[in-house]
């Protein structure tokens, strides 16, 4: 029995294939980064690592929140609810865009998802297990 790529379970599975692939990428290079600092003795491997990691992760939160048009709702905005003082030519390429950047938005969550488990995983691993 063939199986349909559309079916709604496979993009279910996909997705979170997806997401656990991102966390074991991401929770692999912050072990190397930690675990080089450690065999090394120099700390400012870790503090580069680490805070490369963070900016990171910043960067694509607000990405996330200016590409889901300044907002954490999933409505799409219509065109009363912009500003009076833009064109009705800009308003147009704005409302245009909306659905394409809401979708880039989208494909972030597949980064930043991963990103905090990663650290709620590290975190949990430095408080709990010695």
């Amino acid at each position: 029995m063939k199986q349909n790529p559309q079916n709604p379970g496979n993009k279910v599975l996909r997705k979170i294939g997806i997401l656990l692939l991102n966390f074991a990428l991401f929770y692999a290079l912050l072990r190397l980064v930690i675990t080089l600092a450690e065999r090394t003795g120099q700390l400012w491997i870790y503090y580069a690592g680490t805070t490369l990691y963070a900016l990171f992760g910043a960067g694509c939160f607000v990405a996330f929140y200016v590409l889901n048009g300044f907002t954490f709702n999933r409505e799409e905005r219509t065109i009363d609810e912009l500003p009076e003082k833009w064109s009705s030519d800009r308003k147009m390429e704005f409302l245009g865009k909306q659905t394409e950047n809401k979708q880039r938005a989208q494909r972030l969550v597949y980064i930043i998802l991963p990103m905090l488990l990663t650290l709620a995983v590290s975190y949990i691993e430095l408080t709990f297990i010695k």
